[in-house]
């Protein structure tokens, strides 16, 4: 009696699972990692907010205790994959001490059609705006846009935030680039003016070598480090770029 009642229980249980398994919609993929700092400590409740293109949220999650996060989204294009614990953000009024405020992370143009594994490591110095692109007619490789903005540099500052140069010089700028993870050479990097509503501000214009070997996926993912060498605020962006033909 007590083997029939088991079997029978069984049979329920592989059922059930079962039918969790085909409730999962084949249009979703999941999307998760590990936040950290630079030191690869674990952030435990750092907000991750998967953004659509007008800047609203399309999903969010907050990192455990070990620094995990997961989202399960549609698969689509979004805008960016964004990273902070509302606690160290100034912008959200941190009250922690000055050095103990960060910067946001961001994963640009983010392309979820498959399962991906991101990883987060947020410092002071936020890599904002990314672009990246071919210029026809110029070098093989890839041209990126950010604005490395450095908060001990905002803090350190006399002047207004909007009238304040948070990017670091060329020979304060220590940039490393890696493309699917490989890391590439920087052929360039020059900081240039931006218009912005408020007035001036500065980014950067980098180039860098194509990935080698190919990776066989219709993109690439470029993941951005930098470091102001005379703060020593650090930071990290991704971006994801569908390939194309290019001579």
């Amino acid at each position: 009696m007590m083997t029939r009642i088991f079997v029978l229980l069984l049979l329920v249980f592989c059922a059930a699972s079962l039918n969790a398994q085909e409730s999962i919609d084949p249009d979703t993929i999941v999307i998760s990692g590990i936040v950290s700092d630079f030191d690869n400590v674990p952030v435990d409740s750092a907000f991750v907010e998967i953004k659509h293109p007008d800047f609203s949220t399309a999903y969010k999650a907050y990192s455990d205790k070990n620094g995990r996060y997961e989202i399960r989204v549609r698969k689509g294009k979004y805008l960016a994959l964004a990273a902070i614990k509302h606690s160290e953000y100034p912008l959200l009024g941190s009250v922690l001490p000055k050095d103990e405020q960060r910067l946001e992370f961001w994963c640009w143009n983010l392309i979820a059609n498959e399962n991906l594994a991101i990883n987060v490591r947020y410092n002071r110095l936020e890599v904002y705006g990314v672009n990246v692109f071919h210029i026809y007619g110029a070098s093989r490789g890839y041209t990126i846009y950010c604005r490395p903005m450095s908060l001990t540099r905002a803090f350190d500052s006399d002047k207004e935030l909007s009238h304040t140069d948070l990017c670091p010089d060329p020979d304060e700028l220590l940039v490393a680039i890696r493309i699917n993870g490989e890391p590439v050479k920087v052929n360039m990097k020059e900081k240039v003016r931006e218009y912005v509503s408020q007035g001036i501000c500065f980014g950067y214009l980098i180039h860098v070598d194509l990935p080698r070997p190919d990776n066989e996926k219709p993109y690439d993912i470029l993941q951005i480090e930098m470091q102001d060498k005379k703060t020593g605020d650090k930071g990290e962006a991704f971006y994801f770029i569908e390939k194309g033909k290019y001579n």
